[in-house]
């Protein structure tokens, strides 16, 4: 009897242990995924994103995003300033390894159940060319606008819906036309400016012209310049109005520009 008292003792401290040890690795019901929940917001890419395993670009590539793809954010992390930002989002569960995405190259995805203000939720940039004008919108409501100059007749001024992909502030514009060229311009200091579109088209001050609006995308007579041409296809503007739109616009605002 004292050895099958025995053998009964070790088996039920056995299973004690195994039970234990079950719970021990079971998490709580829903737990991890309330967290999680409470934190996560879709969002779609505005131009091809590198998808790195941490908040830099030193992180290798796993894997290029195309335009509009899809994510779920489920943190926002500190990382390398790139475009103005220190921000990375990371778009892989907290509990699976960290994938990351620049900030700068996701905007919130927008639910087809919100209601639609005039020009979308947050803040938006518009740009109607017919009246060389540029506004500024805050969920809908206007807060800003300036007269502007965008592009010449042989050089204009892309139309659609952009975002802005960084921002410089000072800069240098080096002209990607060689010397000779009827398109050539110096090396140019810029104070402030904010890229809309790849390939070196921006919002961004210009301070060696003194009057903008209506009429200034053509041949015409500037009161510091002299007589000239609208620009390369760039949004002008004044140094003021150029400062103003730096500080208030980051970087993934959208920007509209339109012909009418």
């Amino acid at each position: 009897m004292r050895a099958i008292s025995r053998k009964h003792i070790a088996l039920m401290m056995l299973l004690a242990f195994l039970v234990a040890l079950t719970f021990s690795f079971t998490p709580l019901p829903g737990a991890s995924a309330t967290a999680q929940a409470a934190t996560t917001w879709k969002g779609i890419t505005i131009n091809w994103s590198n998808v790195r395993r941490g908040p830099s670009t030193q992180y290798g590539i796993v894997s290029v995003y195309a335009p509009n793809t899809s994510v779920t954010v489920y943190a926002s992390v500190a990382g390398q300033n790139v475009w103005g930002s220190p921000y990375w989002y990371r778009i892989s569960p907290l509990n699976s390894a960290p994938l990351y995405i620049y900030s700068g190259l996701v905007v919130k995805a927008q639910s087809s159940s919100q209601a639609s203000p005039p020009y979308g939720s947050g803040k938006v940039i518009v740009v109607i060319l017919s009246k060389q004008w540029l506004y500024a919108y805050d969920n809908g409501k206007q807060v800003f606008n300036t007269a502007i100059t965008s592009g010449r007749p042989s050089l204009s001024t892309p139309t659609g819906t952009f975002h802005v992909l960084r921002k410089l502030h000072p800069t240098t514009f080096y002209s990607p036309w060689p010397p000779g060229s009827p398109y050539y311009y110096p090396p140019t200091f810029i104070n402030y400016a904010l890229e809309f579109d790849w390939g070196g088209y921006f919002l961004h001050d210009a301070w060696w012209h003194g009057v903008f609006g209506p009429g200034t995308n053509g041949w015409h007579y500037d009161p510091v310049a002299g007589w000239t041409w609208g620009s390369h296809g760039c949004v002008e503007m004044s140094v003021k109005a150029a400062a103003w739109l730096y500080n208030w616009a980051p970087v993934g605002t959208t920007v509209i520009i339109k012909s009418n």
